[in-house]
């Protein structure tokens, strides 16, 4: 058996610890937007930022608050209930927005992916009191949903 130099795995784990430090280019998925555009893409941020929220506390990151987690989830099924459908209006695709023309030809199941969102959003919202493997376990199933459905209607 052949063993991999010290020495290249030191210099791996230097340039992987080098990379992880230089910044990223600054891209703002909102320039341009304006009008129902922005709206929209105003939304699915604060969407994406109360997911956020919630994975650091089911990661420890942050300590377990079953109150902030009723209130987020809440936000989150009012959000996908109804005002995030509104926002899509035929014809709103193209730079730059990041929604997919398959929303339009596929309005239903996009309709059904944002419903059950909210669905599984009321649904974190009743058991977070019940303990953190209930929570984790409906927050899982929240995340599920969130990514398929970018998955299947987002550009990347």
């Amino acid at each position: 058996m052949r063993r991999f130099p010290r020495f290249a795995a030191s210099a791996g784990l230097c340039a992987l610890f080098a990379a992880a430090l230089v910044p990223a280019p600054s891209v703002q998925a909102h320039d341009g937007a304006t009008g129902i555009v922005k709206e929209r893409m105003d939304l699915m941020k604060a969407l994406g930022d109360d997911v956020k929220r919630l994975a650091r506390m089911f990661k420890g990151e942050t300590s377990y608050d079953p109150e902030a987690i009723s209130a987020v989830a809440a936000r989150i099924e009012r959000r996908a209930g109804g005002d995030m459908l509104e926002l899509f209006p035929e014809g709103s695709s193209g730079h730059p927005s990041e929604a997919k023309q398959d929303i339009w030809r596929h309005w239903p199941e996009f309709e059904a992916k944002a419903d059950e969102l909210a669905t599984r959003a009321s649904v974190l919202a009743a058991v977070a009191d019940a303990g953190k493997g209930d929570a984790r376990a409906a927050f899982g199933r929240l995340a599920g949903i969130r990514k398929a459905c970018h998955q299947d209607f987002k550009e990347d």
